[in-house]
């Protein structure tokens, strides 16, 4: 229980992490303020109405089955999962000019259609190329702390040693890589590819894949906010931080000073923003600490957001689906259940890897896209595209190159009232939303750690 004053809390970001964070706090009964820069709630999972009205998404996400403690926010808050999200038990796989497969996901739910998935679609992954995806996936049954070890090699690295068919890389490996860390698999760490497995096969009826049943403002950050608010949080938009105040004296942080030179004092302070927001905001005094640098070198992937309203349906369905051989690896069909007032399809999909696109113009950019795409589904090259958003993220994730992952910091810092939530952050879903829940979940109960010991006054 927290002493009869409680200690006071500020939360810079009001992402999915920092308002994780908030909620832990909030129901320890500790006053708390969160700061977002934007004007909107949700970080790179949110979502925001453009100058037509229209919702627009930071990127596509998608809900795994595996994300507990997505699902447990979602219902302390009341917003039960079945009235959030719908869950698809299929992945389609496209190829340019090329074939195409659809796999079930789920025996237990889908249990024809994944036996048949995996038994059929020789033309997409030959029975060899099956098979061989056996041995590399294997290790992920092992514990996350035996899994770490395979942060000293990449997708590539492990694959050529466990593996080594070439189908098997291109056609499953490579695009999955692309769509889920926005990175190839020659720079993406072994860890972060047997981690995502992992959290299958440890939970084999949770293996599902789900959208969301519309915007997530409505659905899901608008409620979290009235729920935070009525007890008692106060949530402030479109206030930015500048600057982290630490006294050497102290060897504490004493404020957080917004942009345009407002001050705001508390006694724990919570950095939930990105990774690379953070970094230049790190106090001079403490840059030089091994704990900090780390964080200040941790690599980031860029990343494009193309959303495309057509002029007719392209597709029936409402699942997600892969491309091979493009670096637009996933995209999904959101009219029907998403944003079913659209009165044809309308894609959300990922560019990525991005490096070698971000100076691209939107045209061109969307060209690629629809060249890219059209070639592995007739439809999309006969449609005409009626509205395009494309939003260019040029660091949107940790990019989990080989010794990234185990670098990643914890959420208590060498600084007595400091502490840090997001995906970025030490837990066992790296870049993703259920990252950030944990994350900020993390970091709320580190905070009321230090509350019950007395250790934060």
């Amino acid at each position: 229980m927290p002493p009869r004053t409680s200690p006071r809390v500020v939360i810079a970001g009001g992402g999915l992490a920092g308002l994780a964070c908030a909620k832990v706090l909030a129901d320890a009964g500790l006053p708390v303020t969160v700061l977002e820069s934007q004007a909107y709630l949700g970080g790179r999972a949110g979502t925001f109405l453009d100058q037509d009205g229209e919702w627009v998404e930071q990127g596509l996400h998608l809900f795994l089955g595996a994300y507990s403690q997505f699902r447990a926010l979602l219902r302390d808050i009341g917003r039960p999962p079945r009235q959030v999200l719908y869950f698809t038990d299929d992945l389609r796989f496209e190829e340019p000019s090329g074939p195409a497969a659809t796999f079930g996901t789920n025996p237990v739910y889908a249990p024809l259609r994944t036996l048949l998935g995996a038994l059929g679609n020789n033309d997409y992954l030959g029975p060899l190329a099956k098979l061989s995806l056996l041995p590399l996936l294997a290790p992920s049954v092992l514990p996350d702390a035996l899994l770490q070890r395979f942060d000293r090699m990449t997708v590539v690295d492990w694959w050529r040693r466990a593996s080594n068919s070439k189908q098997a890389l291109e056609r499953a490996l490579r695009p999955f890589c692309r769509a889920i860390q926005f990175t190839d698999a020659e720079l993406f760490s072994a860890y972060n590819l047997l981690g995502w497995a992992h959290q299958t096969l440890v939970r084999p009826l949770r293996a599902r894949l789900g959208g969301y049943r519309g915007a997530r403002d409505e659905l899901i950050f608008a409620p979290l906010a009235a729920w935070l608010k009525q007890r008692g949080v106060e949530i402030r938009m479109k206030v930015e931080l500048d600057e982290i105040v630490y006294d050497e004296a102290s060897q504490r942080i004493t404020k957080f000073r917004l942009v345009g030179g407002e001050e705001v004092e508390a006694d724990a302070y919570v950095v939930a923003v990105p990774a690379w927001v953070f970094a230049p905001k790190i106090p001079l005094a403490l840059r030089h600490r091994p704990f900090f640098a780390d964080i200040i070198d941790l690599p980031t992937a860029p990343a494009i957001s193309v959303q495309l309203w057509f002029d007719r349906v392209i597709t029936r369905r409402d699942g997600y689906t892969m491309v091979a051989r493009s670096n637009c690896p996933v995209y999904q069909d959101q009219a029907r259940y998403t944003y079913p007032y659209a009165k044809g399809s309308r894609i959300s999909v990922i560019v990525s890897p991005a490096d070698a696109l971000l100076d691209w113009s939107d045209a061109a950019i969307v060209d690629h896209v629809l060249a890219d795409l059209g070639a592995a589904h007739p439809e999309i090259a006969a449609a005409k595209v009626v509205k395009r958003v494309v939003l260019k993220h040029k660091k949107h994730l940790i990019r989990p190159l080989p010794g990234a992952m185990t670098r990643r910091p914890k959420q208590v810092t060498p600084v007595d009232n400091l502490f840090l939530a997001g995906d970025w952050t030490q837990q066992e879903f790296f870049g993703s939303q259920e990252g950030a829940v944990r994350g900020g979940n993390a970091c709320g109960r580190a905070i009321l750690r230090r509350v019950q010991y007395g250790l934060l006054k």
